[in-house]
């Protein structure tokens, strides 16, 4: 993998991070913020 990839990925995964953070503390109701938590783990980063 290429330096350049490499920093293309963690950008991305920052900015992936970034979303999930703000729908967790967007999320109505707690089981929303558990789902997403366990969706957010399932992940590949």
């Amino acid at each position: 993998m290429s330096t350049i990839e490499r920093i293309r990925n963690r950008r991305i995964a920052k900015r992936d991070a970034r979303a999930i953070d703000r729908a967790w503390k967007s999320a109505p109701t707690q089981s929303m913020r558990d789902e997403i938590a366990i969706l957010s783990q399932q992940r590949m980063f």
